[in-house]
C-alpha cells in the first residue's frame, strides 16, 4: 500500500503525536529558535530611534478690555488656526527651514523637493486645544515635530512656533492695518457726500430764502401785518373820498355860495364809483358782478357828463382859495395812500408766494434734509469706526491685543517615541519559537513516516491485529551522540546570549 495514500485516508493527526515530534526535534528546535531570538532582537535593537519634541503656545486674550478698545481682528480662532497652518507649513517656509538647518541631507540626495515637504508635514502635527469657558474659544495649541535626530527636534519645532507667533502678528497686524485704510477711504468718500449734500441744501436755502417751510410762520404774521396795514389805507381812503364829497356841500352851505349843478354832481358820483371799483379790484377780478356793475355805471356816468355843458359856478373852478387847497390836499394824501396799497399789494403778492409755495418746498426741502441727515450719520459712524480702527491698529503694533505666547518651549528629547522595543522584542521571541516547530511539523508530515502504533493500526485492513511492537533500542553510540548534542546546544546558547548581551549593552544601548 502507498504511504501517501494511506495518510490521506486516514484521520486528522493528534495533538500528542505532534507534541512527540517537537520532542523528538527539541534540539534542532531549540537551536533554531535561539538564533532567530537573537537575530530579530538584534534586528529590533537596530531600528531608528524616531524623537519627538513638544512645545505649548497659549493664546493671550487682549490685555485692554474691549470696552474700551474694539478689535477690528474678529476672525474665528479656529479658522485663523487654519490659515497659520497653512502659511507656516507652506512650501517656501519649510524649504527655508530645511535649507538653513541643512535638514534630510540623505534624503533630498533621492527624493524630489515636494517629496521631502510632504514628509516634513507629515512628521509636524498641530494640536488646538480649547478654553475651559466656549467664549473664549481658542485656549492654547502644541506643535509636535518627530525626527531622527534628537538634537534637530527642538530646534524645528521652536522654529516653527516662532513662525506661529510672527506670522500671527503679522497677520492681525495688516488685518487691522487694512481695516484702517479701507474705513479711511470710505471716511473719505462719506465726507466728500456730505459736503456735497450740505452745498445743495445751501444753495436751496439761498435760493429759495425767506420761503422754507421754517420760515412760514414769519411770512404769515408779515402777510397779517400787511393786509392790516392795507385795510388802514383802504379806510383812510374812504375817510377821504367821504370828505371830498362832503366839502361841497359844506361850501354850498355859505348864503354867498350857489347851488352845486347837474354836473358837480354827476362828478362826484364818477369818483365815488371810481374809488368803489378801485377797491373792488383790489378782492375780485374784472369778471366779478360787482365789479361789472360798477363799470357799467361808470359808462352811464361818463355818457351823462358828456352831454352836459361845461362848468358853471358850484364847480371847482368857483370854489375859494381855502377849498381848493384842502381838495388839492385831499387828493394828495389819497395818491399816497393808494401808492402805499400798490406798494403793500406787491408785497402781499410776495409773500402770499412764499406761503403758497411752502408745500413744494417742503418736499424738496424734506429730501435734501434726509439725505443730508444720511450723509451725516453716515460720515459719524464711520469716523467713529475709523478712530476706533486706528486706536485697533495701535494695539497691535504695541502687542497689546490677542497674541499668541510660547508657554512651555521645546527641549531636547531624552528618549525616544518610536519604536516600542519590549513589545516587538517579545512579539519576536513568540514568532522565533513557532516557526521552527511549525517547520519541523510540516516536514514530518510531508515525509510520511510512520512513528506510532496507532499509525500502523490505522493503515492495517479490518481484522489484522498487531501482534507486537518492538521499543526503541539506545545504543552507547546514541548516548554519546545526545550528551555531544546537549552539550553543544549549551554552549552554542551562552555565546549567543553573550553575545547579545554585548550587542544590547555596549554597541546599541536601547533600555
Amino acid at each position: 500500500m502507498n504511504k501517501a495514500q494511506t495518510r490521506q485516508k486516514n484521520s486528522p493527526v493528534s495533538i500528542s503525536h505532534l507534541i512527540m515530534v517537537v520532542k523528538q526535534h527539541a534540539h534542532s528546535i531549540f537551536l533554531s529558535s535561539l538564533l532567530l531570538s537573537v537575530c530579530g532582537i538584534a534586528g529590533v535593537s537596530l531600528l531608528p530611534n524616531v524623537y519627538r519634541a513638544t512645545t505649548t503656545i497659549l493664546v493671550d486674550p487682549q490685555k485692554i478690555p474691549e470696552k474700551y478698545v474694539t478689535s477690528t481682528v474678529t476672525t474665528d480662532p479656529n479658522a485663523r488656526m487654519n490659515t497659520l497652518t497653512q502659511q507656516v507649513l507652506s512650501a517656501s517656509r519649510l524649504q527655508e527651514i530645511i535649507d538653513k538647518d541643512n535638514l534630510y541631507p540623505e534624503m533630498r540626495k533621492t527624493k524630489s523637493r515636494e517629496e521631502i515637504l510632504d514628509f516634513m508635514r507629515a512628521k509636524t502635527k498641530i494640536e488646538i486645544k480649547q478654553s475651559p469657558e466656549p467664549e473664549q474659544g481658542l485656549g492654547s495649541f502644541s506643535i509636535a515635530y518627530e525626527d531622527r535626530d534628537r538634537t534637530m527636534v527642538a530646534l524645528i519645532t521652536n522654529q516653527l512656533a516662532s513662525s506661529f507667533i510672527d506670522w500671527n502678528l503679522k497677520a492681525r497686524q495688516m488685518q487691522a492695518l487694512g481695516t484702517t485704510q479701507f474705513l479711511s477711504v470710505e471716511l473719505q468718500k462719506a465726507k466728500e457726500s456730505l459736503e456735497t449734500q450740505e452745498s445743495q441744501l445751501e444753495a436751496f436755502r439761498m435760493k429759495h430764502s425767506g420761503a422754507t417751510p421754517d420760515e412760514l410762520n414769519g411770512n404769515l404774521q408779515a402777510l397779517s401785518r400787511l393786509q392790516a396795514s392795507t385795510q388802514s389805507n383802504m379806510d383812510a381812503i374812504s375817510r377821504l373820498d367821504q370828505e371830498r364829497i362832503l366839502l361841497p356841500h359844506s361850501v354850498s352851505s355859505d348864503p354867498q355860495a350857489v347851488p352845486s349843478s347837474d354836473r358837480e354832481q354827476a362828478l362826484q358820483e364818477k369818483r365815488r364809483l371810481e374809488n368803489q371799483r378801485w377797491i373792488l379790484k383790489r378782492q375780485f377780478t374784472d369778471t366779478y358782478p360787482d365789479v361789472i356793475a360798477v363799470n357799467q355805471e361808470l359808462k352811464a356816468i361818463n355818457a351823462r357828463i358828456a352831454t352836459m355843458a361845461g362848468p358853471t359856478q358850484g364847480t371847482a373852478d368857483s370854489y375859494d382859495e381855502n377849498t381848493k387847497v384842502r381838495l388839492s390836499l385831499i387828493d394828495k394824501d389819497m395818491q399816497r395812500h393808494k401808492q402805499q396799497l400798490a406798494d403793500l399789494d406787491r408785497q402781499i403778492h410776495s409773500y402770499q408766494s412764499k406761503v403758497d409755495s411752502v408745500p413744494i418746498l417742503e418736499t424738496q426741502l424734506a429730501e435734501l434734509t434726509r439725505n443730508y441727515e444720511a450723509s451725516r450719520q453716515n460720515y459719524q459712524s464711520l469716523l467713529d469706526k475709523t478712530f476706533s480702527a486706528g486706536m485697533s491698529a495701535e494695539l497691535e503694533q504695541k502687542q497689546q491685543a490677542e497674541r499668541f505666547t510660547v508657554l512651555d518651549p521645546a527641549k531636547t528629547p531624552e528618549k525616544p517615541i518610536s519604536p516600542k522595543r519590549l513589545p516587538i522584542m517579545a512579539g519576536v521571541l513568540v514568532a522565533c519559537f513557532i516557526l521552527p516547530a511549525s517547520a519541523v511539523i510540516g516536514i514530518h508530515l510531508l515525509r510520511g513516516f510512520i512513528d506510532s502504533e496507532s499509525e500502523v493500526r490505522e493503515m492495517l485492513p479490518p481484522g489484522i491485529s498487531v501482534l507486537g511492537t518492538l521499543p526503541p533500542i539506545m545504543s552507547k553510540t546514541d548516548l554519546i551522540r545526545g550528551r555531544l548534542l546537549m552539550a553543544q546546544t549549551v554552549i552554542v546558547s551562552l555565546l549567543a546570549c553573550a553575545a547579545l548581551v554585548v550587542f544590547l549593552f555596549k554597541v546599541r544601548p536601547i533600555l
